[in-house]
């Protein structure tokens, strides 16, 4: 089992050092106390067999807390959002039998008993535990959405978790003196990689759950001296959007951003206002099938790699794969494939799939289109599935996409079906429908029937800021 040298084992080795600010509560942990208190709540956890639970997270001391307790405790956990719709939830539920179900929510089920609570936390434990087995080196679950509680879930091992931080860790020179602040969700693999790889260096990290679209936000920033802060594509829109470079941040070093692809003129809007402050700005690209990272753009590139996903992080290997043969020319598209440390053992979709060992051996295939240039930068021209056919034309809705939002300077959302391309347009001008359709038909030679477009003032995202293509394709497809 690959447990030396984890985060959670190296907690006494920054006993001083304050881990956790919780800045809702005031409270705060020092690495010896959040050591102590998940050593406390890891044993009364611990069960004659590995077990699951299902955390329902904030971010807060004690989900944290509560994480790190369930790493020591051998179990594997399912990290979940305390805001989980509750169908879907109980879903869950019935299809993986957690041995425990820990919430702040009330959970009520025959099948389950009050068993602990630690502070606002209630600890359910199932009635009739039934051993199940649970591949030794599986630790933590998470949902291939992020956001919608699939039942289809990554499965991650202890050398995942730790090889990941490391390098991540490694590449952003994170040490003790580090603060960020929390801005995505702790069950979402971003927003995890964020608690991993500051706790391995013995940083502070600043909990709460505001949002970066709000002063108050910002105040906290300020308050606590935070030194960084990450942010998917629509995060980076809403701060544009709202003058991010005209709030003062004296203590802010560097900022990160992933999570889906940002445009090129975000790009460069974020990284001139990171030069002519002295920040750092780092584009980043991952998948939570990668437990988080695969590439970083060193920051000192990005001026002249706008666009580029960058280099693989420290211990990987990225190469472009067609027809299972690797792609040696600079510039030829074909799949980008990750060998690594960090890839996941495999899918889970019902409970016996917890049982399965290492399915990947450490090479995904990231279903991303891409190419490498002369430079060993690699850049992503979209997904392998998001094509249509329109009159046997095929049609790529990250390119168009793409090539929409640098015409425009705006946020474009492409969708559709075989025969129809459907596109959202963030705008408030009822015209950018007619320019944007115009553009289309221009730039694709395709007919007004097969094309429609429509305009919104707000293109809907997941909790995790990703498009949520499912919300886009009922607000579009009305049209068709």
């Amino acid at each position: 089992m690959y447990l030396s040298n984890n985060f959670w084992s190296n907690l006494k080795l920054f006993a001083g050092n304050t881990a956790l600010i919780d800045t809702a509560s005031k409270q705060s942990l020092t690495y010896k106390e959040l050591d102590d208190e998940s050593d406390f709540i890891s044993e009364k956890i611990k069960l004659p067999h590995k077990g699951l639970a299902f955390l329902f997270t904030t971010n807060n001391q004690e989900s944290v807390v509560l994480y790190v307790a369930l790493l020591k405790s051998g179990n594997a956990v399912l990290l979940l959002d305390e805001k989980l719709n509750e169908e879907i939830r109980n879903g869950l539920i019935d299809n993986y039998k957690p041995d425990f179900i820990i919430s702040s929510s009330s959970i009520t089920s025959s099948e389950y008993e009050n068993y602990l609570e630690y502070h606002s936390l209630r600890f359910l434990k199932k009635k009739d535990i039934q051993s199940s087995e649970i591949f030794p080196d599986l630790v933590v679950l998470l949902s291939t959405s992020g956001t919608t509680g699939s039942p289809k879930l990554v499965k991650l091992s202890y050398k995942n978790i730790q090889s990941n931080a490391a390098s991540i860790a490694e590449y952003l020179n994170i040490d003790e003196n580090e603060k960020p602040i929390t801005t995505l969700p702790f069950n979402y693999s971003f927003g995890l990689s964020i608690i991993n790889s500051h706790l391995l260096k013995g940083s502070t990290i600043v909990l709460t759950e505001k949002t970066v679209f709000f002063r108050d936000f910002w105040a906290l920033f300020n308050e606590y001296k935070c030194t960084s802060f990450a942010g998917v594509p629509y995060t980076y829109t809403m701060l544009k959007r709202i003058g991010f470079e005209k709030i003062d941040l004296p203590s802010l070093k560097y900022f990160t951003q992933a999570g889906g692809k940002l445009s090129e003129e975000f790009i460069k809007f974020f990284n001139d206002y990171a030069i002519s402050s002295k920040k750092k700005f780092f584009v980043m690209y991952g998948q939570t099938e990668a437990t988080a990272r695969i590439t970083y753009v060193p920051y000192k590139r990005l001026s002249g790699k706008i666009g580029s996903i960058g280099i693989s992080i420290p211990g990987g290997e990225l190469k472009i794969m067609n027809d299972g043969i690797e792609v040696l020319t600079p510039k030829e598209v074909g799949e980008i494939v990750y060998r690594g440390d960090n890839v996941m053992l495999g899918y889970a979709e019902v409970l016996n799939d917890l049982s399965k060992g290492d399915e990947l051996k450490g090479v995904l295939f990231t279903g991303d289109l891409g190419y490498k240039d002369e430079d060993g930068f690699f850049y992503v021209t979209g997904r392998m599935k998001r094509f249509i056919k329109i009159f046997g034309l095929r049609i790529n809705l990250d390119e168009v996409q793409k090539m929409l939002e640098n015409h425009f300077k705006i946020s474009v959302a492409c969708t559709g079906k075989d025969d129809l391309l459907q596109i959202l347009v963030q705008s408030d001008d009822y015209l950018t429908e007619v320019k944007v359709k115009e553009e289309v038909m221009k730039m694709y030679q395709l007919n007004f029937k097969s094309l429609v477009v429509r305009t919104t003032n707000q293109i809907p995202t997941n909790t995790n800021g990703k498009y949520d293509y499912n919300k886009i394709k009922e607000m579009v497809g009305f049209g068709a």
